[in-house]
């Protein structure tokens, strides 16, 4: 993958999580790990749907302790689509301006949250 398109993908994705207020580390090392650990998967999500999408790693310090948080970013738009965590997914949900106006969450029982 080339340089440049790492760099706006990691644009957009910080863009989006700066809209929410979603805290991260945001420090040239992290960074730059975020460019290195972007890859492209094709993944079923848990309501179903197949996402295919960048996804790459952000940490933020929860009583000191790094927890890992999984951007997901849409493989054709490179908007921000989710970002993955322990207990599912937070699917980002936009206004008709594309600006990141809040999230829904997505459980790993989700078929089973309906019945």
């Amino acid at each position: 993958m080339e340089n440049q398109l790492r760099e706006k993908i990691i644009e957009n994705a910080l863009k989006t999580l700066d809209q929410l207020k979603f805290q991260y580390e945001n420090t040239e090392d992290e960074l730059e790990h975020m460019k290195k650990g972007l890859y492209l998967e094709k993944g079923k999500m848990y309501d179903g749907k197949v996402w295919e999408s960048y996804t790459t790693t952000v940490y933020h310090n929860v009583f000191d302790i790094p927890k890992a948080y999984y951007c997901i970013i849409d493989a054709e738009t490179l908007q921000l689509k989710g970002i993955m965590e322990d207990l599912g997914v937070q699917e980002i949900i936009y206004d008709k301006e594309g600006k990141a106006t809040g999230t829904k969450f997505i459980s790993p029982s989700f078929p089973y949250d309906k019945q």
